[in-house]
C-alpha cells in the first residue's frame, strides 16, 4: 500500500485468482476516496495471463480474490467499489486494439460477486482519472518492471 500527497490510501500490485480453467493472474491499482467513502479498483489484463484465463469471462471470480486485498489495507468504513477492466497492447500477444477502460457492474450473491455484462459501460481516459482521485496512472509496463512482474 502506498499514501498519495493528499493522503489518499492507494495499492497497487499482481493479484492471482483461480480461474474455472486454472491460476490466474492481473495488475490491481485501486484508491481509496474517503470523502465518498468509495475504492476504485482498475484491473488491467496481463499478457503473461493464460489466454484462456482471461479477466472479462470470470470477472466476478477477480473481484473476490481483490475484496479481501481491499478490506486489509482500506479503512473500514469502505462503502462502495468501482470495478474498471482495463486492456491494451500490453495485454495480448497480438494486441487488438487500442487502450480501454470499462466500468463493470458486479453483483453479489451467497457465491461472491457476479457480472452479467448487461451493466458494463465504456470510459474515457479522464473519468478513470477522477474516480482513482487524480491519480495520474503511469504506463502498464513501467508499473509491471517496478514489481518486478515478467510479461513474458
Amino acid at each position: 500500500m502506498s499514501t498519495a500527497p493528499d493522503s489518499t490510501p492507494r495499492f497497487t500490485g499482481i493479484v492471482h485468482w483461480r480461474h474455472r480453467l486454472g491460476p490466474a493472474h492481473c495488475l490491481v491499482r485501486a484508491a481509496y476516496l474517503s470523502e465518498v467513502r468509495q475504492a476504485t479498483v482498475l484491473v488491467s489484463e496481463l499478457e503473461s495471463n493464460p489466454d484462456d484465463r482471461g479477466i472479462t469471462a470470470d470477472f466476478g471470480k477477480v473481484a473476490d480474490a481483490i475484496l479481501p486485498v481491499l478490506r486489509e489495507i482500506f479503512p473500514a468504513d469502505l462503502q462502495r467499489i468501482v470495478w474498471i477492466a482495463h486492456f491494451g497492447d500490453f495485454s495480448y500477444h497480438d494486441p487488438a486494439g487500442p487502450e480501454t477502460f470499462t466500468r463493470i457492474a458486479l453483483s453479489t450473491g451467497r457465491d461472491g460477486f457476479t457480472d452479467d455484462l448487461a451493466g458494463d459501460q465504456r470510459l474515457e481516459r479522464a473519468d478513470i482519472g477522477r474516480l482513482l482521485g487524480d491519480w495520474r496512472l503511469r504506463p502498464v509496463p513501467e508499473v509491471l518492471s517496478d514489481l518486478g512482474h515478467e510479461q513474458s
